[in-house]
């Protein structure tokens, strides 16, 4: 009953979280504006869904990654549970929903992103409606993935010197910190990744 409920919460926050981002896009990109060819609808509609398939993409990739890395030093973990392999079947669990997110969530967000594309470079004028949506889609997605690359380095940081230096910031197990540290290393590079592919589309033609 716990991963229905997760599932629909994590799907309201993003048609809510994709609502927003897909207004802020069509005000930037000037609604009033004349839309000839009338791609503009179309191009919001890619990038829109684009946007929230992009987020369970992310979602996958980094579960594959946290569940593997909580694999280290889990040989010593006691488990209490009914399931004859619970280390490994929460593994496996954890790695096919990642798989699952990732793949369906990436393949969905490359063909609307790439469909919103298409169409902004088929007009001839270079600020066209549908151009300054794709435009206004990169610009937001590279805004809050440098907001993530920069929290995720301050907390990457902070749990290098807890390794470090255990003693003066406190940390915790030494394993605990060598997996903390690991997430976070995992989540700076695919927010960097994201930035660097998304942050190129802000000036496409």
């Amino acid at each position: 009953m716990g991963t229905y409920v997760s599932v629909l919460v994590l799907l309201s926050v993003l048609a809510s979280v994709g609502s927003i981002v897909t207004y802020i896009i069509i005000v930037v990109a000037n609604r009033a504006e004349p839309d000839p060819t009338g791609n503009r609808t179309s191009a919001v509609y890619h990038v829109g869904t684009a946007f929230i398939a992009l987020w369970l993409e992310i979602a996958g990739v980094i579960t594959i990654f946290v569940t593997l890395f909580n694999l280290i030093g889990a040989g010593s973990t006691t488990y209490v549970s009914s399931e004859v392999h619970p280390l490994g079947d929460s593994t496996i669990r954890g790695i096919t929903i990642g798989l699952l997110l990732s793949i369906v969530g990436g393949y969905t967000a490359l063909t609307h992103r790439s469909k919103a594309i298409e169409l902004a470079g088929s007009e001839e004028a270079e600020a066209s409606p549908s151009m300054r949506v794709v435009r206004s889609y990169a610009a937001v997605v590279s805004f809050i993935s440098v907001i993530v690359v920069v929290i995720a380095s301050l907390a990457f940081v902070w749990a290098l010197l807890g390794l470090i230096a255990p003693g003066v910031y406190q940390a915790g197990a030494r394993t605990e910190d060598i997996r903390v540290l690991l997430d976070e290393a995992t989540v700076l590079a695919v927010f960097a990744w994201v930035f660097s592919t998304h942050r190129r589309l802000v000036g496409v033609r």
